[in-house]
């Protein structure tokens, strides 16, 4: 008889078609891909926060009119303070909005979230100047709530 090694053993048939050649570490067929990263009509913690920012803001522009405008200097004319009235009622009474729309799924209210945060981004560079770090904080908030609302598209469909 022979004494050498023994052959391993042959399978008996050709692999089945569903698995392609290769080696068992190449085999991904019981390897599970997540469809949606968020799921379809789903608040997430990141949603819930893009529209506490979007409140926050929101309370902060009614408590500058409220507490800061009184105070500011009257140098600039009555014209320019009336048309910061107008401009800071309407973009706090849209970012509120936007919040609400968001925390509801609403999808116009996620566009309007970043459209909102654009501007807000806007005020927080022209607000650079004086204040640095209040700019930077403002540009931060609104630059996450850009992200939250970018990245949740999925969130917003109704499935």
């Amino acid at each position: 008889m022979n004494e050498g090694p023994s052959d391993p053993p042959q399978p008996s048939g050709p692999e089945p078609a569903s698995k392609p050649p290769g080696s068992r570490f190449e085999d991904l067929s019981d390897f599970e891909v997540p469809v949606d990263a968020v799921a379809t009509g789903a608040r997430t913690p990141t949603l819930i926060t893009a529209a506490v920012v979007l409140f926050a803001g929101a309370l902060f522009a009614v408590l500058y009119l409220v507490l800061l405008l009184p105070f500011a200097s009257s140098d600039r004319g009555s014209s320019v303070s009336g048309v910061l009235v107008g401009f800071l009622l309407v973009y706090g009474v849209l970012q509120a909005v936007a919040g609400l729309l968001v925390l509801l799924l609403r999808q116009s209210g996620r566009w309007l979230g970043i459209v909102l945060a654009f501007v807000g981004i806007g005020l927080g560079i022209a607000r650079a100047s004086s204040t640095p770090a209040s700019g930077l904080v403002t540009i931060l908030l609104n630059g996450f709530v850009i992200y939250a609302l970018a990245s949740s598209g999925p969130a917003f469909r109704r499935g």
